[in-house]
């Protein structure tokens, strides 16, 4: 990481003034576009979500199941000499909750979000203002040729 940054130092020394103005006004216009904004949110929310699972998983799922296995915590089982397989297991079944969670929360927030309107399949003739197809190049009631899409 320290390399990156000093060849980054390095490269940057090398411009002129005007070069590095501009280069930080589009980092600027990069970093602030509301997509960027809006994957930073979605990353935090979702790191917390996955913590929230986690400890669903840890604390309400696996006492209630924790007494059925025999050798005490599931989590700590390993197989030979320190393959720790309950630990990954533990990651499957955190993985499985938050795509189940997530699987019903879609399905009941898709159908109350709008839906895209169809994509038109008719356009009107700029010459006498007929509508013909899309795709037509000739129009039906003028013959003007329609110029392209």
């Amino acid at each position: 990481m320290l390399i990156f940054v000093y060849y980054c130092g390095v490269a940057m020394a090398r411009l002129n003034r005007r070069q590095v103005k501009q280069f930080w006004q589009e980092f600027r216009e990069f970093a602030l576009k509301g997509n960027v904004i809006d994957l930073a949110i979605a990353v935090v929310v979702g790191g917390a979500f996955g913590r929230i699972v986690t400890s669903v998983v840890e604390d309400l799922i696996m006492p209630l199941i924790n007494p059925l296995i025999p050798g005490g915590d599931w989590r700590e089982l390993t197989i030979g000499s320190g393959i720790r397989i309950g630990k990954f297991l533990g990651s499957l079944l955190d993985f499985g909750v938050i795509a189940l969670s997530l699987f019903i929360l879609l399905k009941l927030i898709l159908p109350l979000l709008p839906k895209k309107p169809p994509a038109p399949e008719q356009r009107e003739c700029p010459y006498c203002l007929e509508s013909v197809p899309l795709k037509a190049t000739r129009c039906r009631a003028c013959t003007s040729e329609l110029p392209p899409l």
